[in-house]
């Protein structure tokens, strides 16, 4: 791998690292401060980006896309860890003695959590839920049950490609404008826009678009890497952020970030400005690197908290958050999800053996 590359993996990881550092904080009583939401929205242009981008690259050595190698690897890098979490997760709701029914380990397991979560709830009072943040991976898994195949019809033709994501991602859009200005917000029930799939799918598109752009598209792409998308990039960004109104929080906001993610993505992922060495420092690496589980675990422990320990100071429940989640992160990515991930490594390779 070219030192350019590695630079810009370490960024990626980097650009993770804040997006659960967003989630994360805000969760840590300080959602009024800092944008969680933002951080998901984030993670979802980064997850559709990086499969893209590995994708393409498998079809431009092979002439092909392996969907079942696809899911496999899927399977070693997300499943162990969710079984260990979700094992602890109804240990800790045991001893608080919440009362969990089966039907909520199937919305985890076979990936429809959200929309369980929007329409029915997960068992939990005093003690928030802590399988309900298995929302973001249902949305992501419910893109990628389809995502593979539709890649591999469509790559040969790629401005087809472009135009069929394009279209799908202003589809959604009227879909939330209609849900917001047509049926209204105080006719849906909570978080029916911000954790639904088929309103929510298009962060992961845009991710999506730009990798397919950069990598069939060199002449768009360097329009990408100016300093006029930036600044454009940034003040979308900015106002996605500072407009509070919730018809537009609901509706235009998802939109407006994945164009900014866009616009400032090449800047944030370079390897010659400040913003990238930031992102590709060690620290931020390694938050990256454990982020699947830091999102996991940062919700029991703050469920833990919550209902353990409520009455603690601010300032001590924040560290104490901080540090039990990173902790446990740190322990899931070295004892299940790294040994898991060499083990898939090992099956598939020696499946292309045999």
């Amino acid at each position: 791998m070219n030192p350019a590359s590695h630079s810009r993996l370490q960024a990626l990881d980097g650009l993770r690292g804040v997006s659960i550092l967003l989630v994360l904080i805000s969760h840590a009583w300080l959602g009024h401060i800092v944008p969680g939401g933002l951080g998901v929205t984030i993670f979802f242009f980064i997850s559709g980006y990086i499969i893209t981008r590995l994708m393409i690259a498998e079809w431009d050595k092979t002439a092909q896309v392996s969907i079942s190698k696809f899911y496999l690897r899927r399977f070693f890098r997300l499943m162990p860890a969710l079984i260990v979490f979700v094992l602890i997760s109804l240990g800790v709701m045991q001893l608080a003695g919440v009362q969990w029914q089966w039907i909520e380990l199937m919305s985890v397991f076979f990936y429809f959590a959200n929309y369980f979560g929007i329409f029915v709830g997960f068992s939990g009072d005093l003690l928030p839920p802590p399988l309900s943040i298995t929302w973001s991976l249902a949305v992501e898994e419910h893109f990628y049950m389809l995502f593979p195949f539709v890649f591999s019809v469509c790559i040969a033709f790629p401005r087809r490609f472009l135009t069929g994501l394009l279209t799908f991602i202003v589809a959604i859009l009227l879909w939330r404008l209609y849900l917001v200005y047509g049926v209204g917000l105080d006719q849906l029930v909570h978080y029916r826009i911000y954790k639904a799939t088929d309103t929510r799918a298009d962060s992961i598109m845009y991710g999506t678009c730009f990798a397919l752009i950069q990598a069939r598209y060199p002449g768009l792409a360097a329009h990408f890497a100016q300093r006029k998308a930036l600044i454009a990039g940034v003040l979308l960004m900015l106002a996605s952020l500072l407009i509070r109104d919730e018809n537009f929080r609901e509706s235009w906001r998802y939109s407006v970030q994945g164009i900014a993610l866009a616009l400032m993505f090449t800047h944030l992922i370079g390897e010659s400005n400040m913003v990238s060495r930031v992102l590709a420092s060690p620290a931020m690496v390694y938050v990256g690197r454990i982020s699947y589980s830091l999102y996991l675990y940062h919700w029991l422990v703050f469920g833990i908290i919550s209902f353990w320990l409520p009455d603690l100071s601010l300032p001590v429940k924040f560290c104490l958050m901080m540090v039990a989640s990173l902790v446990l992160a740190d322990g899931s990515q070295r004892l299940i999800e790294a040994p898991f991930l060499r083990l898939g490594q090992r099956y598939l390779h020696a499946g292309i053996k045999h």
